[in-house]
């Protein structure tokens, strides 16, 4: 026995100075003199523990219960075991084992906690922390995990103070600055997120999920490439880290690399065939890649695992919608709420959703959402709302209210909620297509929806002349906005000049704001005619844009706003799409059934924009050397 003592003294020593190895070695010698050595066997299992070999801890923890049924810290870090093997159940049914014996024992209430959250039962889990905290105010790992069970029930700003909590108690504690990051990111600051993962890092460098959240934070922040490097960093440590590759992934989308984005979500697959999130996010890169059937298919698989995952829902929805099939496409597509990085949504009132009932006779507040393409596109079913006899009010930012005054008729327009006003019933602008029912042949399409203002038209035509054919070009979206950056939508300005060289060719710029430097830095030959500093100058969007465009005799552009305003002015309006274009151009047509006088030129492979120019060069060739009655034909 006194044999055994030694060698158990040893391998806490060694446990303590970080070498796990010897000490399994110091343990096993221990339970070789005498195998029911309690203590030895308990012991035995924190070792492997530390050595990330749970499914050999669980044994050891399990012999030690067999000796003493009633020993309560190999009870709770079986619990760990089990939960580390992917077995939250059986981890649940140890902590209790644990509070039957202590019933006041604040690690197996914690413990019991993480299992629930395992489990997907976040307020129970939230109860058993706070039943922790009840016993142990000070408890920094109930703190931590009472944020992460907060977290899961999306309230990210109590998780946060939860954290804060334990940080005022040990301010370098890794763990509550890793969930303190996560909270900011769900609160969408994402510069304070970084920061607080670095800081966490600066106190445990190895931290492997802390470098993954890092990755997440720096996507926010539109620093794909460090995101990519940050999850590098996590895989060097933990190469089967599945959250790592799956994060890793989405970097990769975001670069518009998405090959190698389907080998790193791949690669998680291979490791976890059931990850839910890695399947929904291979859906992401197979729909990138133009293969929509595919992403179909992985995005069911995953619901077959989690039927109630939001992004799966709603990136299937819009597949859906890609492939022209609206009904279902719709019903997916009311999710973008739930998924990560969401609309906010601009009215928080008591107002019912409408979903479909009668509205003779009623008061209905709609409100706008997402980008101002997506304000002048759905616009068009305002009117729908009236003629069911509703009393409409469209809540949409004032600097559109000009440009949309042809719909005021019909249709007031207000840029905040009424003051002291009720409504029967709200419904967000993107969600009327769906409580509509409208399908694919029943777009309402008829055009113009919007107005120039005539007295800016008669000025913008004396000042552009009748010489030329010309041509209003537009070739940046929003840098801000994600399904710009990294996903191909803008177009470098350079891929212009094949049309720019065309005799008798006139191309004006009706870009504002972002991608204007790369005017000053043009190909050899390529001019472009600039409509000057006071060109949509004032508060209102887009009330210069539309009147020039009725003096122009063609449009040409990526699939931004532009694209949107011209097609509902009824202008001739080419638009350049990539590969996988986004789900309002459908696949492999030409037109377009959301605006009539609108034509669609599509990569053929991904990336290749000049490909796609050459052909609306020579298309533009054609119309330049037609008779001009005063506009392109054939558009």
């Amino acid at each position: 026995m006194g044999s055994a003592f030694k060698d158990l003294v040893l391998g806490a020593i060694l446990r303590k100075s970080s070498r796990p190895e010897e000490a399994l070695a110091s343990y096993d010698k221990a339970i070789a003199i005498n195998p029911d050595h309690v203590d030895a066997l308990y012991n035995r299992g924190n070792a492997l523990t530390d050595l990330q070999r749970p499914e050999e801890a669980l044994a050891s923890y399990d012999r030690a219960i067999v000796v003493k049924s009633d020993h309560v810290d190999a009870l709770l870090n079986r619990a760990h075991a089990l939960r580390c093997l992917g077995r939250p159940q059986e981890a649940l049914a140890a902590c209790d084992k644990a509070l039957a014996v202590n019933p006041n024992l604040a690690e197996a209430l914690d413990n019991r906690g993480n299992a629930l959250r395992d489990l997907g039962r976040p307020e129970e889990a939230l109860a058993s922390h706070d039943k922790a905290l009840a016993i142990k105010p000070d408890y920094l790992d109930a703190l931590v995990n009472r944020g992460n069970a907060l977290g899961d029930l999306g309230r990210p700003a109590e998780a946060l103070a939860s954290y804060d909590r334990g940080l005022a108690i040990k301010p370098d504690f890794a763990a509550a600055l890793n969930g303190r990051g996560k909270a900011l990111g769900d609160l969408r600051r994402p510069a304070e997120a970084l920061a607080s993962y670095d800081k966490a890092l600066a106190v445990k460098p190895d931290f492997a999920d802390a470098l993954v959240n890092r990755g997440n934070a720096l996507r926010d922040l539109d620093r794909p490439e460090e995101a990519v490097a940050s999850c590098d960093r996590a895989l060097a440590i933990e190469p089967d880290f599945i959250e790592a590759l799956s994060n890793r992934g989405n970097a990769l989308r975001d670069l518009a690399r998405p090959e190698e984005a389907l080998v790193s979500y791949d690669r998680a697959l291979a490791i976890k065939a059931d990850y839910a999130e890695a399947l929904s996010n291979r859906g992401n890169a197979l729909r990138d890649l133009a293969r929509p059937e595919e992403a179909l298919a992985s995005w069911d698989e995953a619901l077959a695992i989690k039927p109630d995952y939001a992004e799966a829902i709603f990136n299937r929805g819009s597949t859906a919608l890609l492939m022209g099939d609206f009904l279902a496409g719709w019903a997916g597509y009311e999710r973008r709420w739930n998924v990560k990085g969401a609309p906010l949504r601009k009215l928080d009132a008591s107002h019912r959703e409408w979903k479909g009932e009668d509205i003779q006779g009623r008061r209905v507040i709609v409100y706008e959402e997402q980008g101002l393409g997506d304000v002048i596109q759905f616009s068009r079913f305002l009117t729908r709302l009236s003629l069911l006899g509703a009393s409409v009010t469209f809540l949409v930012r004032a600097s559109l209210h000009r440009l949309l005054q042809p719909f005021t008729s019909t249709i007031r327009l207000a840029d905040t909620p009424p003051l002291g006003e009720s409504f029967d019933f709200q419904c967000a602008l993107l969600s009327l297509p769906a409580v509509l029912g409208t399908t694919l042949d029943a777009i309402p399409a008829a055009v113009p929806y919007l107005i120039p203002e005539a007295p800016l038209v008669a000025g913008w035509r004396q000042r552009l002349g009748d010489h030329g054919l010309k041509i209003g070009i537009c070739w940046q979206g929003s840098p801000f906005a994600k399904v710009d950056n990294g996903y191909g939508r803008s177009v470098p300005l350079r891929c212009f000049r094949p049309i720019a060289i065309a005799p008798g060719v006139r191309l004006i710029s009706l870009q504002k704001n972002h991608g204007l430097e790369q005017l000053s830095g043009l190909p050899a030959g390529m001019r472009i005619e600039n409509l000057g500093a006071e060109f949509d100058s004032g508060r209102d969007a887009f009330i210069d844009t539309a009147a020039v465009m009725s003096c122009l005799d063609l449009i040409v552009t990526s699939d931004t706003s532009v694209a949107h305003l011209a097609g509902a002015l009824g202008r001739p309006v080419w638009v350049v799409l990539k590969h996988a274009p986004e789900w309002r151009w459908l696949l492999d047509r030409s037109d377009s059934p959301w605006y009539p006088t609108m034509k669609l030129y599509r990569q053929d492979v991904g990336d290749d924009w000049d490909e796609v120019f050459e052909r609306v060069a020579a298309d533009v060739a054609k119309s330049a050397a037609a008779p001009r009655p005063g506009s392109v034909s054939g558009c």
